[in-house]
């Protein structure tokens, strides 16, 4: 349901000139607290976070799950959780088509990225998949809460530096804050479902 509320409202911010320009005056707020440091820190969480480094960062975490709790099943699992927002998020950017940001708005963009994939945003999406597994299914129960603070603390500052870059609109960062939850959580949530009838199916009777 989440889901397509988020895409309903991206369809509408799409088509809605007023909003876009409203959201571009902030990227122009954002970006005039450019500085070397906070420059650096955008820029690596683009290279690190983009599809490729997504993709590596999946199969190590998956890998690593499986062997630290000796389960093929368990690196399987890791690898649905994390992918399954990511591959919403990329059929949402299919389907609403957003434009990115024009990088005309910046007097000195760092960094750009053309074509109509703006709406949500794919690098915010996987931290928040990312931080979500490591919360719900890597971190011990007595931890989870301390864990949740800098697993969401990441995802947030990843997001704004999206908008920092001027490759995202604020509200394809809130909007990917909304899907990446939303669908880890029925993912699992089927996933164990699944799983569940699975074992008992096979489970010997006594």
């Amino acid at each position: 349901m989440a889901v397509v509320v988020v895409g309903v409202a991206g369809t509408l911010i799409r088509n809605g000139t007023g909003f876009t320009l409203a959201e571009e005056g902030l990227l122009v707020w954002v970006n005039g607290f450019r500085n070397p440091v906070l420059d650096g820190v955008a820029l690596f969480f683009q290279v690190v976070f983009a599809p490729f480094g997504a993709v590596i960062i999946t199969v190590f975490v998956s890998i690593a799950t499986g062997i630290v709790k000796g389960s093929v099943v368990a690196g399987i699992k890791a690898t649905v959780l994390i992918g399954a927002p990511c591959l919403v998020a990329w059929l949402l950017k299919v389907l609403i088509a957003r434009p990115r940001p024009d990088p005309g708005l910046l007097a000195d963009p760092l960094f750009h990225i053309g074509g109509a994939t703006s709406f949500p945003s794919g690098h915010t999406v996987f931290v928040a998949a990312l931080a979500l597994f490591v919360v719900a299914e890597v971190a011990h129960k007595r931890r989870a809460g301390v864990a949740c603070i800098p697993a969401v603390a990441l995802a947030v500052v990843v997001g704004l530096s999206r908008v920092y870059l001027g490759v995202h609109y604020p509200s394809d960062v809130l909007a990917s804050l909304v899907v990446a939850p939303a669908v880890f959580v029925l993912s699992r949530v089927l996933w164990n479902l699944v799983g569940s009838a699975w074992q008992g199916r096979f489970r010997p009777s006594r």
